[in-house]
């Protein structure tokens, strides 16, 4: 996929993630990313890694910061102390005009994900990004291995909230109709 289509995905999960009332700061776009590419299994060719927050792609860090010095995409002031979340710009709404095939092609995905995941808070993200992390890595994982692997990683999560969070996007990933680790083509 090309910078630009992404770009498109990125502003239009930002909207829509404001939408559901979502804090839109980077650490939920990285995870509600991190889970379009690989449970919708579209093909953004994001790299994520394993970090302490969850899933984290250094190079959908750096397009976000491109994004905003081309002002694509521009913060948002938050009180303080908290740091600013990111919006699509005016400028945006072009380039979603220039690429409306890719728009719309994913759009049910955006929708999926944004439903889904767009109203939770960075730590419930972090939670359910890191748990499907590891059923990608081993399906065969039964919930409390996985649980225990979260807890192991990130030991203020409990054994417990690690099987909920597995549980609940085992669940939301078997409704999606998309087998797991497939990745579609453009």
């Amino acid at each position: 996929m090309k910078r630009l289509q992404k770009a498109t995905l990125i502003c239009t999960m930002l909207d829509r993630m404001i939408e559901k009332g979502s804090w839109a700061g980077e650490t939920h776009l990285q995870k509600c990313l991190f889970l379009l590419q690989s449970m919708r299994n579209v093909p953004t060719g994001y790299t994520f890694q394993l970090h302490h927050y969850g899933p984290f792609s250094f190079d959908l860090s750096d397009e976000i910061i491109q994004l905003k010095g081309d002002r694509i995409i521009v913060p948002r002031p938050r009180p303080y102390p908290y740091g600013p979340s990111l919006a699509s710009s005016d400028l945006s709404q072009r380039l979603r005009q220039n690429f409306s095939k890719t728009l719309e092609k994913y759009s049910d995905d955006i929708d999926f994900v944004t439903d889904n995941f767009g109203d939770l808070n960075a730590s419930e993200l972090g939670k359910l990004a890191t748990a499907y992390h590891f059923i990608l890595q081993d399906k065969n994982s039964s919930d409390e291995e996985i649980a225990k692997k979260i807890n192991d990683m990130k030991s203020h999560i409990l054994i417990s909230e690690g099987m909920e969070a597995t549980k609940t996007v085992r669940t939301i990933a078997n409704s999606t109709g998309v087998p797991i680790g497939i990745t579609r083509s453009l």
